[in-house]
């Protein structure tokens, strides 16, 4: 009997741990076995600051999937964001030396998978990264070949200069350390780290989505994570400290109430819009403490809301008007992660950014199983995990126990992204 290829996704959020335990079927589909989500310990916006406490909290959730599944947990791909996340684009530039199989001609060179291994790393080298940094991707934009610009698929393209613009993330090395610490210290290994909001994008965006120009915005407890798609490639990201959570914390101090009362308030009754509240409505608000309980109307809710929500949303407004991308922007945003089902939300981004808004749900094209479940947005990044490590499960895209150096391991792993990709 075969064994089976299992496949683990490890979503380490602010506010909640997930995991999903999957396997690959003979049908080259996606099998959800087991599910396991728990309280998040030790973190705080997006970062690692209690080993121990984080690690017991990353164990819940796996043991409860490992239960569900009735499997152990193998082939770690976990998802990564917060302030230890820093990206830049780089140009890389290489001569194009491998002779054209298709002519005689003596001086007829083309582009092979040697160029753009050879293109990429000159990009890697041309930002050198300080030694507290390590790179988690190195994902192509566009290749332009003897000053075409904008080719997507340069296999096979006949020229003598070679050029790319590659987009690049690192993280903070320690940060980074930590999270493998961590999941080392209940006995399992990480395969792969993946940018959530890359991870996101493979559950949430289409073909068109990608290719017409979409912004993702992953609003999660403590970070909201952006992503900008456009023909086919992400061409920026970036995380801003501040998500569902802070939320919370505004209502806890403005209804003088615990954080996990002003989160259940802020989960059944919350908008982010004042004026769709209804002030007629009044909800029971409990004291701390054993203090007398109170009564506040939604509409009130909603105006302690907003201010932090519109900062959230102007935030990202700022930070991709800086990109270059915003008005390349076809297809709109989707807003995925937990705080995307907070009431009105769309209408309040749609307003900011003038871009047809949508709650950014995971798509289930190659999965089966409990799916239902997972059908929220909060759990984008935990789907989009399990796709990106089918792509991927065959390679060893990031092993940090290899003894292959770091340039030798990136290109390695974009030469997978790139035999992976389905160019259109």
């Amino acid at each position: 009997m075969a064994k089976e290829k299992i496949i683990t996704a490890l979503d380490i959020g602010t506010t909640k741990i997930c995991c999903l335990i999957s396997i690959i079927d003979k049908n080259d589909k996606l099998k959800i076995c087991g599910i396991g989500e728990n309280k998040s310990e030790g973190l705080s916006q997006g970062m690692i600051r209690n080993i121990r406490a984080a690690s017991e909290s990353i164990d819940k959730a796996i043991r409860e999937a490992e239960k569900v599944s009735n499997r152990d947990a193998q082939n770690v791909f976990v998802g990564v964001a917060g302030e230890l996340i820093r990206s830049f684009v780089s140009h890389g530039i290489a001569n194009i030396e491998s002779k054209s199989k298709y002519s005689n001609e003596i001086n007829e060179y083309e582009v092979t998978e040697k160029e753009i291994e050879k293109v990429i790393e000159d990009a890697i080298k041309n930002r050198p990264i300080s030694g507290d940094r390590r790179i988690i991707h190195a994902e192509p934009q566009f290749f332009t070949v003897d000053g075409i610009p904008g080719i997507l698929d340069p296999i096979g393209m006949s020229g003598r200069r070679f050029e790319a613009d590659v987009h690049i993330v690192t993280a903070d090395i320690n940060s980074l350390s930590n999270i493998y610490r961590s999941i080392q210290r209940i006995g399992l290994n990480v395969k792969d780290v993946v940018l959530q909001p890359i991870a996101s994008a493979m559950a949430v965006l289409n073909k068109d989505e990608r290719e017409l120009g979409s912004i993702l915005l992953d609003i999660g407890g403590g970070t909201t994570d952006i992503s900008i798609y456009y023909k086919n490639s992400i061409r920026f990201s970036c995380v801003i400290p501040f998500g569902g959570e802070n939320i919370t914390n505004d209502l806890s101090i403005g209804l003088r109430t615990p954080k996990d009362e002003a989160e259940k308030i802020k989960i059944e009754y919350g908008y982010a819009r004042p004026e769709h509240a209804d002030e007629n409505i009044k909800i029971e608000i409990p004291g701390i403490g054993g203090r007398s309980s109170t009564k506040r109307s939604q509409k009130f809710l909603a105006e302690i809301i907003h201010p932090r929500i519109q900062e959230i949303a102007n935030l990202a407004y700022n930070e991709i008007s800086k990109s270059r991308y915003l008005d390349m922007i076809t297809a709109g945003i989707s807003i995925s992660g937990g705080t995307a089902n907070l009431r009105s939300t769309n209408q309040l981004f749609e307003k900011v950014f003038n871009l047809p808004t949508k709650t950014g749900y995971p798509s289930f094209t190659e999965i089966y199983g409990d799916t239902e479940r997972l059908s929220d947005p909060k759990y984008a990044t935990g789907v989009g995990l399990l796709y990106w490590g089918k792509k991927n499960f065959e390679k060893n895209p990031f092993n940090r126990n290899s003894k292959k150096s770091l340039i030798e391991r990136m290109i390695s792993r974009i030469k997978n992204w790139f035999a992976s990709q389905n160019f259109t």
